[in-house]
């Protein structure tokens, strides 16, 4: 007998990461040599400062339920960390929520706001995730393309035309994953001035915050005053600290929006682990140097990979302001990244 399954599965596609991610690590274990421009993950290990927390918090046998949202102290210092440097002013213990990766607060926010039929914006590129993530929360993805001309950055004209009655929520990724763009605080500003008279919530990644290069300043939306109670921002221990298996990630929004994106994940996974959270509070209070070597090694792998770029006769591609991917075209043909990890030497 056929029984049902669910049409939001159905319909979501798998995540392309990770099964060519784990193609590429099955394709190794038969000896094939291959190169994996897969899943973007520091080839740097974790400071040697949370793998130490860590083994503590072994030892002291802290490997029990937490809080669901979280331990007070790792709280306490996202949050301090999302005032002080992402003059997110309404942040506090209260308004974070510590989730198991980037990618699970994401889907913890999706749950907790969206409705069936919402609409939710996402430029494109776009992280290949996010269209699968709406669409498992019930809602509908509209894309908006902003190709190479453009520097892969929506104009606020394009946001503008797009918004609907329906939207509920625009997800912005900066530093951008696959594209390495960066929205400046001007271009913040002036996206943040379409949504002010538009009632929708406002989903910011920004995983990739702490690998930049200087030549744009991050920013983050929530900080804009206008925008107050409508921002959820989304970042985590992955990319800056090089803790991708920890899965660690932060969520801050507005007291009623944490509410149930709360019991979202008290009814999903309860909270991440104990001791990749004890670890994840040693990286956020003392593994700055460690986060500046690896920002310092992916500077010089940039130069030298649009240096070879450069070389490469009828290649269009984008310097990336941040992240560690490009993406370019020769001819009509594009290719999603031209390089993952910048994957060469150190």
């Amino acid at each position: 007998m056929a029984i049902d399954l669910s049409r939001r599965a159905s319909a979501a596609a798998e995540s392309q990461t990770l099964r060519i991610s784990n193609r590429a690590k099955k394709m190794k274990e038969e000896g094939i040599d291959i190169v994996s421009l897969s899943t973007g993950e520091p080839d740097f290990n974790t400071p040697d400062c949370a793998k130490r927390a860590a083994e503590e918090a072994i030892e002291d046998n802290f490997t029990h339920y937490t809080d669901s949202n979280g331990i007070y102290e790792l709280r306490a210092a996202v949050a301090d960390k999302f005032r002080v440097e992402n003059h997110i002013a309404e942040a506090t213990a209260d308004t974070v929520l510590i989730t198991s990766g980037a990618k699970q607060a994401l889907m913890d926010a999706l749950g907790a706001i969206c409705n069936e039929g919402d609409e939710v914006i996402i430029p494109a590129p776009y992280w290949v995730s996010y269209p699968a993530m709406v669409t498992l929360s019930g809602g509908t993805p509209v894309i908006i393309s902003a190709g190479i001309e453009q520097h892969f950055k929506i104009t606020p004209e394009q946001l503008s035309q797009a918004l609907t009655p329906k939207t509920k929520c625009v997800i912005l990724n900066s530093p951008n994953n696959p594209s390495g763009a960066m929205y400046s605080r001007e271009e913040l500003s002036a996206l943040a001035d379409v949504l002010v008279s538009h009632s929708c919530y406002i989903l910011s990644d920004e995983i990739y915050e702490k690998i930049i290069y200087g030549d744009i300043e991050h920013c983050s939306i929530g900080s804009f005053a206008q925008l107050a109670g409508r921002v959820l921002t989304v970042n985590g221990v992955s990319k800056a600290y090089a803790m991708t298996g920890w899965r660690v990630g932060f969520l801050q929004a507005h007291k009623e929006v944490m509410k149930e994106a709360s019991k979202v994940q008290g009814q999903t996974t309860s909270h991440p682990s104990s001791i990749a959270q004890i670890a994840s509070l040693a990286a956020v209070l003392y593994a700055s140097e460690d986060v500046e070597k690896m920002r310092l090694a992916f500077v010089r792998r940039r130069e030298l990979i649009c240096s070879l770029l450069d070389e490469i006769p009828k290649v269009k591609y984008m310097k990336p302001d941040g992240a560690f991917y490009s993406i370019g075209s020769r001819g009509s043909i594009w290719c999603r990244r031209v390089c993952s990890n910048f994957f060469c030497s150190k």
